[in-house]
């Protein structure tokens, strides 16, 4: 049965995920889940569609073994051992190789395809509470047969990868290092010779992402929901605005802000860039009057004018991965990790206190003061403070060594 998964606007603005079949008919159980438990617990759109990602991983598994769970539930009976066994090991599959042709199938025992370990973390999680909710309906109400459904959705949870501790290459060295930034600027510089794009207009709309991103440590889903009204630009100012469902969006796949709100000040100098951006290109682009969104379509095409696209953004950062070597791998979460790296020096520079530091940080990353996020982003530093303290222990004791002899 092959599945698909549609995105929809409501009459409001409302963005809306459903699981579909072959005829484009929503799959009533998935619907179900996705309206009461998931939106029902105001989860982002994304997080949904995410989630409804991994129940089509469940029909794909229940299909590969020919199980049904919705029948097997109504008579009584759950999951066994060695079936949520075998649904752990199929969640490891990539989404394109669960239903293989027998071409592709000689392909993935060769290679051994997997997905990561968050993948599949992931995956197990959202089948786990979607298991549970279909059996919790299905199978008849008892209070043995509601612990056995608990004790199954807890061996579900169970049979999710293990992590250990972080290596050495984990997310805390995804910085790059401000030469290959200055570079990267500079080749985007509107009218450089090696700009990877020819239209002026572009060129500053492309720069302007760029420099917001490196100075602010924005995500890029805060980037391209800005408005023009979130910037003051009398008191040189930007504020970060959750607009989720916003009804003046076209975009199907509407950039979030997953973070809390908050203003950022901008010095004068950025401020004027963003306001010539507004004044000389954007507003001479088709379309783009009929909305406030700051990033806008340059090409000619049906989405002229439009809010920039999460793929649209997403080809600019590959165009500027392919510019050069040393460029390659870039991705703009590298912009947010150097942000924070750069930001931990200045606050040294200042002698500020760690907690302050960290108060600061979550207020200007979006975070709880309480999330415990601010570490995660300022591991680099740490680790560098840390190697810089130890060498000056060793210098010190060799030249203790060396006055003693």
């Amino acid at each position: 049965m092959e599945l698909a998964i549609r995105r929809f606007n409501g009459e409001f603005g409302e963005r809306f995920s459903i699981l579909v079949d072959e005829s484009g008919m929503p799959l009533y159980y998935p619907a179900l889940y996705a309206t009461a438990e998931l939106r029902g617990a105001s989860l982002s759109i994304n997080t949904i569609h995410s989630a409804l990602q991994a129940i089509k991983s469940v029909y794909a598994w229940q299909e590969y073994y020919g199980i049904d769970l919705e029948s097997r539930f109504k008579r009584s009976e759950l999951l066994q051992a060695h079936e949520i066994h075998s649904l752990r090991d199929f969640m490891q599959k990539p989404m394109d190789s669960m239903v293989p042709t027998k071409e592709t199938v000689v392909a993935i025992n060769r290679r051994q395809k997997r997905v990561s370990k968050d993948t599949q973390y992931n995956r197990m999680t959202v089948t786990a509470g979607y298991v549970g909710f279909l059996a919790g309906r299905l199978h008849p109400t008892t209070a043995v047969s509601a612990k056995e459904i608990s004790a199954m959705v807890a061996r579900i949870k169970a049979n999710r990868p293990k992590f250990g501790d972080k290596t050495e290459a984990d997310r805390s060295d995804a910085s790059l290092e401000d030469g290959v930034l200055d570079a990267i600027e500079k080749m985007l510089t509107p009218g450089n010779e090696s700009n990877p794009v020819a239209d002026i207009g572009l060129q500053y709309r492309n720069a302007l992402m760029f420099t917001i991103l490196r100075v602010t440590g924005m995500r890029r889903g805060e980037l391209l929901n800005l408005k023009m009204e979130d910037f003051d630009f009398a008191r040189y100012t930007v504020k970060v605005v959750r607009r989720a469902d916003s009804e003046g969006d076209p975009r199907a796949y509407q950039p979030l802000t997953k973070t809390r709100e908050r203003t950022i000040p901008l010095i004068p100098e950025l401020m004027d860039k963003i306001h010539s951006y507004i004044t000389k290109y954007r507003g001479g682009v088709p379309g783009a009057r009929k909305h406030g969104y700051l990033f806008v379509v340059h090409r000619p095409g049906k989405t002229l004018g439009w809010p920039i696209s999460g793929s649209g953004f997403s080809k600019f950062i590959e165009t500027i991965s392919n510019l050069a070597d040393e460029f390659t791998g870039f991705h703009a979460h590298a912009l947010r990790h150097q942000w924070n790296y750069v930001f931990s020096k200045r606050c040294e520079e200042n002698g500020w206190t760690p907690e302050k530091i960290e108060k600061m940080r979550s207020y200007l990353m979006g975070w709880s003061e309480t999330s415990g996020t601010a570490k995660t982003y300022n591991k680099k530093f740490v680790k560098e403070a840390a190697g810089q303290a130890v060498m000056d222990m060793q210098k010190k004791y060799m030249r203790k060594a060396s006055d003693d002899r």
